[in-house]
């Protein structure tokens, strides 16, 4: 089998017409299209869409690509242990992103701004908090992190997160009533709100402010879990012989290695350019080890959650001037590049639809005239993830 580089665009799709995607300017792609492939990707059915899909989607859609059911998987542990923190079964983990709140704990920020100023001293105050029950937190990147309580509790809690600004943090609810429900429930808010106190008056975000840096000082919960799925492995399954995923701390690596990937962590780095040097040559080291390089891409995804139509658009055609270099070294390879959910730049909200999805060098081409989701549609051709990988072997 031809090796393949695959590249998963966080948030790569709009809704509409006139996309980031489509007004962005890619020569390079552009000149690969002859011997490409363009179709749609439904990676959810309508029926198949989370009741939150809005809010929390791709660690879902990544096992979804992958070719896996996703009922009952929360992220909070897959979260866990792509962040190679040791987790149990039983124990509780949950996604967390550093907030910024009000005196009267409405959200004035989902992100705190998306400046990690100071964020692993404030990261440090919190794991060195005296508790009820044992706890590890640990910051994976950028404002995000994990939460893990060290004792058999219950997932079925709800979030902290009100998934919006200018709303007020909400209260840990039970959502079952059973003593072991109620008492989880009881804990993470008494965590929360002592983690709280303790952010709210710690000097980094006092700091913070008279940099005129938004204040991290809450933890908006997500997806509370107790348990890892168990994965047929991913290489049996379609009949390759390894993969590589490169990603950073989270989700996304979190199911891959469940899945039998090996890993190469993306570490924290702020400047664009240096970042995707890493990813270059994570590839160029890597190419001969691996059937596969799976690769993980956030920027178009945080854009579109900023609602900055500019900034995606700029990012595709960063990536496509990044692309080349790939291609040129290695011009035989089975590229495939798509997105795990669309993201709007209008709303900052996840919506359903299908993907573009390009596949360079695959046998079966239908020369499209362009790498965007109307041309896509154009092509009526609909691949779904359990059809995906033989399509591309």
């Amino acid at each position: 089998m031809a090796k393949v580089i695959f590249f998963l665009i966080d948030g790569l799709g709009d809704p509409g017409i006139k996309t980031p995607l489509k007004l962005a300017e890619k020569p390079n792609i552009n000149k690969l299209l002859k011997n490409s492939f363009l179709g749609s990707f439904e990676i959810f059915e309508k029926k198949e869409w989370p009741k939150r899909g809005f809010a929390s989607l791709t660690g879902l859609a990544n096992l979804k690509i992958l070719g896996y059911k996703i009922r009952g998987i929360k992220r909070g542990p897959l979260e866990a242990i792509g962040s190679d923190i040791d987790f149990e079964n039983n124990q509780l983990a949950l996604r967390v992103d550093f907030g910024t709140v009000d005196e009267n704990l409405k959200v004035i920020d989902r992100r705190a701004g998306r400046n990690i100023f100071g964020l692993n001293e404030l990261s440090k105050a919190i794991q060195e908090i005296l508790f009820d029950i044992p706890f590890h937190f640990h910051r994976t990147y950028g404002h995000r992190g994990v939460l893990i309580f060290k004792e058999k509790l219950s997932p079925h809690i709800s979030d902290s997160d009100p998934l919006e600004k200018n709303k007020k943090v909400k209260k840990i609810k039970a959502l079952k009533k059973d003593p072991l429900t109620k008492k989880t429930a009881r804990l993470v808010q008494k965590f929360l709100d002592q983690v709280h106190y303790v952010l709210e008056n710690h000097p980094i975000n006092k700091k913070r402010a008279e940099k005129k840096i938004l204040k991290a000082n809450y933890l908006l919960t997500r997806e509370a879990g107790n348990n890892l799925p168990k994965l047929e492995n991913f290489f049996k399954k379609y009949n390759l012989k390894n993969g590589l995923v490169i990603a950073e701390n989270g989700v996304v690596k979190g199911g891959c290695k469940l899945a039998g990937f090996e890993t190469l962590t993306l570490p924290e780095i702020e400047d664009l350019k240096k970042r995707y040097n890493f990813y270059q040559k994570g590839i160029f080291e890597n190419f001969s080890k691996y059937d596969l390089i799976y690769i993980h891409l956030k920027e178009a995804d945080e854009a579109s959650h900023d609602r900055n139509f500019e900034k995606k658009k700029e990012f595709f055609e960063f990536f496509d001037s990044w692309f080349d270099r790939i291609y040129k070294k290695f011009p035989q390879v089975k590229y495939i590049i798509t997105g795990d959910h669309l993201t709007s730049t209008k709303t900052g909200k996840h919506t359903l639809g299908d993907l573009p999805i390009l596949i360079i060098n695959h046998w079966e081409k239908n020369s499209p005239k362009e790498f965007s989701e109307i041309e896509a549609k154009k092509k009526k051709i609909k691949l779904k993830p359990k059809n995906l990988w033989r399509e591309i072997i």
